[in-house]
């Protein structure tokens, strides 16, 4: 099964020059920093790896849809794109494809692993134990 998309509906320009660039420096709480801070909170993104986004490209310019819908060309062409990594990710950990599910983030990752050892437990155990370190969605 393949797709033929005819023409690009989205294009991006590169920003002229980044704020955080500035070759003086800049003074945060009375410290002066020369060039780029150190970014150190990587809990809620991070900085992504130039072949992601490469791969990435396509899909946040002229590829995108939602992978749910089954009734057009672009929820065809994300459905095949998110079943592809689906696959690379499983093949990377040795796991079936079925195995591998896919969140919104760290707070649904969370959820979905905490209530399905809790379900799974359910009738032996009826404590969860955890830290003061875990992610605040744990914690509440």
């Amino acid at each position: 099964l393949s797709f033929t998309r005819l023409s690009s509906t989205a294009t991006a320009e590169e920003p002229q020059s980044a704020p955080d660039n500035n070759p003086e420096g800049i003074t945060m709480k009375g410290v002066k920093i020369s060039g780029r801070p150190l970014y150190l909170d990587m809990q809620a993104t991070t900085p992504v790896d130039p072949r992601v986004l490469d791969a990435m490209m396509p899909y946040y310019l002229s590829h995108f849809g939602n992978p749910h819908s089954r009734t057009h060309l672009y929820g065809w062409e994300s459905e095949a794109a998110v079943e592809t990594a689906r696959a690379q990710v499983a093949r990377l950990i040795n796991a079936s494809p079925k195995e591998i599910i896919f969140t919104s983030g760290a707070t649904e990752s969370n959820n979905v692993s905490v209530k399905g050892v809790m379900r799974f437990y359910r009738e032996k155990k009826r404590h969860v134990i955890t830290t003061q370190t875990e992610h605040k969605c744990v914690l509440d």
